[in-house]
């Protein structure tokens, strides 16, 4: 089976079994940037308690968190951890989204080679993070590649370039297209492959991919 019929395939059995998820779980588009910082290298479970935090203080927002120092915010935001340097770069993102764009809503009319650009130069904002943003706050048409991502694609026998992420982007977009409520869904549902079945030690009976899955059809000849 080639690549992108692979990539076909494999997107229709997590949709029979997942569906839409609407995800990124958030209330608010400010929420979901708040959010990408903060679950740089924790889990999501973790970030609940601080977006819960920060909701009971009035301060889930970027023009709020704009306005506060870095002592003020990393006690609301610990159970992330790393919190001294999330609050620094989430005060710091807060700041330049505000004074450049004042909202999200202004700053999502902006081309993606613009917003990229201005993304890039904020520091904290890697490549995952950056893209999430795209997404999920500002609604555009890019399929984020976390480690799920690259883990599921590499058992399936998906086979990516030498630049994996931007290789994974393009077979990805091939396959099921470029709209954004698409590549926003299938994100999320490799998301809960990964976390369901396709773990470090995998567990692959009953998953829903292992029909086309190379590592499957190894360790289970």
């Amino acid at each position: 089976m080639e690549s992108l019929e692979r990539i076909g395939k494999m997107h229709s059995l997590l949709l029979e079994r997942y569906g839409d998820l609407e995800w990124w779980p958030a209330d608010t588009p400010d929420e979901v940037v708040i959010g990408s910082i903060l679950t740089q290298n924790t889990s999501w479970t973790n970030v609940e308690k601080c977006i819960l935090n920060l909701k009971k203080n009035n301060m889930c927002s970027l023009m709020a968190i704009s306005g506060m120092k870095r002592e003020e915010l990393a006690p609301l935001i610990k159970s992330s951890g790393f919190y001294n340097q999330k609050a620094e770069r989430l005060v710091d993102l807060s700041i330049k989204i505000t004074d450049r764009y004042f909202t999200l809503e202004k700053m999502s009319g902006q081309p993606v080679e613009e917003l990229e650009a201005f993304l890039e130069s904020v520091k904290g904002v890697g490549r995952e993070t950056m893209d999430s943003i795209l997404a999920y706050a500002l609604d555009k048409s890019v399929f984020v590649v976390d480690k799920y991502t690259v883990r599921i694609f590499s058992r399936l026998g998906i086979e990516t370039g030498a630049h994996e992420i931007d290789s994974i982007k393009n077979a990805v977009e091939k396959s099921v297209g470029n709209n954004c409520d698409i590549l926003k869904n299938l994100h999320a549902l490799l998301v809960y492959l990964g976390k369901d079945h396709c773990r470090t030690k995998p567990l692959c009976r009953d998953c829903p991919v292992n029909s086309i899955c190379n590592y499957y059809a190894t360790a289970h000849p």
